[in-house]
């Protein structure tokens, strides 16, 4: 008689479980670190979005020649301390549009946040913070003000839905003010 060597049903049966295991506490490991990542591109072109917008005023972006010489448009509704440069950014040329509605059709929303929480904090000169992880910022773009005449200068920096619901991501702390943004006093 031959002796047959192998696994028993009983053995697979264990390994399998095991296997089972492994991959249940896997998965949703890897779900965090996915949407983690997807949070740091979103606060990673904030970052860009406001280091150029910055730039822009200090190379003299302070009226609407030279907004519209940046890619941007002004508005000089509210007063003088009110107006201000505003426009879509473009995170893979690093340049500005003047609305929304001019960015190139491949990238109208490139925002990679789900609702899922991440975990990602980022506070930058705003109290309730620049980026809050249980937005969905699937699709919406960033834009920029630049305010040269306010009291400190500052530049802020947001995020807005650009298919649907037009409003900002995370709605609005005051009127026409994002409840989420970067704001970079520059006196």
């Amino acid at each position: 008689m031959r002796r047959r060597s192998g696994f028993t049903l009983a053995e697979m049966l264990i390994v399998v479980a095991i296997i089972s295991v492994l991959i249940a506490i896997a998965i949703p490991t890897y779900n965090r670190v996915l949407e983690k990542s997807r949070e740091a591109y979103d606060v990673y072109t904030m970052r860009a979005a406001a280091s150029a917008a910055v730039e822009l005023v200090y190379a003299g972006v302070t009226d609407r020649e030279s907004a519209a010489e940046a890619g941007l448009s002004w508005s000089s509704a509210g007063g003088r301390a009110s107006n201000n440069a505003y426009g879509a950014y473009d995170p893979g040329s690093g340049t500005f549009y003047p609305s929304r509605d001019a960015l190139p059709k491949e990238i109208k929303t490139y925002g990679k946040g789900t609702p899922v929480n991440g975990g990602t904090t980022f506070i930058m000169g705003n109290p309730t913070g620049a980026y809050s992880a249980v937005e969905d910022y699937r699709n919406a773009v960033v834009m920029v003000a630049i305010y040269p005449y306010a009291t400190p200068a500052r530049v802020d920096v947001y995020w807005k839905n650009n298919k649907g619901n037009t409003n900002y991501v995370g709605g609005q702390a005051s009127t026409n003010n994002p409840k989420y943004c970067i704001t970079i006093p520059l006196d």
